[in-house]
């Protein structure tokens, strides 16, 4: 194993088709114009997923690589172009002790010591840009998400639902919405205070999030109403899941030491043909105000 250290950052070898290190920022006297140049071109995006394509398409027109990874796992973040290979050069980035996520490069032939100093350069050009485009999409985050229960709140299906509506019509697929409303939920605020209310809906939501398909978009409505969207999914389907999250709810037995009784109505609605998001939510919404007067606890199919 040796070690070699850059003015942009260090990487060590730790296996023969591995390499690790760090980047963090460089002085711009220290970059080269083709890396300035670089650093330009990925100013001009905020948009996480379109400035990491536009640094892999460079680095390829620069150097020979069959792919690029890009991964933030506090952002929950991922993506790949190209394609993985056998020799590999992972770096974290780093900016003023903010870690940025981490870069992996993929070719068939080993990197030369030349060809990763103009790795480490290039990712200079990355982390002022990476960085900017990071705290745009953490705020973007906290405006469409619920911070209570962690779960997209009502912003974020007023703009969702309008585009799965408009999807599924032009694609002529199927779209389904559940309306779920938990039961008695004023009882827990009356009986053991708003805090454990809280915990009640983060628990909910809990069950929700874990039932629900990598596929299908979990929103809190407001108050204890949570809305789901599950695209390519007709009602009998969205029936089968219903049923499902119900079952999941009524399976939080204890919160915090206390025993409970959860359940919530669901209301299921398919898309018509040519029907408005307005009246999707509508038909769902009243379906589960059927499910209440039929003694809660219960699916009502739209």
């Amino acid at each position: 194993m040796h070690s070699t250290n850059q003015s942009t950052g260090r990487f060590s070898v730790v296996e023969p088709h591995q390499v690790h290190g760090s980047v963090g920022p460089a002085d711009p006297e220290t970059l080269g114009p083709r890396v300035l140049e670089l650093a330009g071109i990925l100013q001009t995006t905020l948009e996480l997923d379109q400035m990491i394509a536009l640094f892999a398409k460079n680095i390829q027109a620069q150097l020979q690589i069959e792919g690029l990874e890009y991964e933030n796992t506090e952002l929950q973040q991922k993506y790949q172009f190209g394609s993985t290979a056998t020799h590999r050069a992972t770096y974290d980035l780093v900016l003023e002790e903010q870690r940025l996520g981490g870069v992996r490069f993929f070719r068939d032939l080993p990197f030369t010591g030349k060809e990763l100093r103009q790795l480490e350069n290039l990712l200079c050009a990355l982390v002022y840009p990476l960085r900017n485009a990071l705290s745009y999409l953490s705020a973007l985050q906290m405006a469409s998400h619920d911070p209570l229960t962690g779960v997209q709140n009502r912003l974020a299906l007023e703009g969702a639902l309008q585009r799965e509506v408009d999807l599924a019509h032009r694609q002529a697929a199927p779209l389904s919405m559940l309306v779920i409303d938990a039961d008695h939920f004023k009882r827990f605020n009356d009986t053991y205070g708003h805090a454990f209310g809280d915990e009640v809906l983060r628990a909910l939501a809990g069950a929700l999030s874990a039932t629900v398909r990598r596929s299908d978009l979990l929103f809190r409505y407001g108050g204890e109403e949570f809305v789901i969207l599950a695209s390519h999914t007709s009602r009998d389907g969205a029936a089968l899941l219903a049923e499902r999250l119900r079952q999941a709810v009524n399976q939080i037995t204890t919160i915090s030491g206390r025993d409970i009784a959860l359940s919530v109505s669901i209301g299921v609605a398919e898309l018509a043909e040519g029907e408005t998001a307005e009246e999707l939510f509508k038909r769902a919404d009243d379906a589960v105000y059927q499910a209440k007067e039929k003694g809660r606890n219960c699916v009502v199919i739209a």
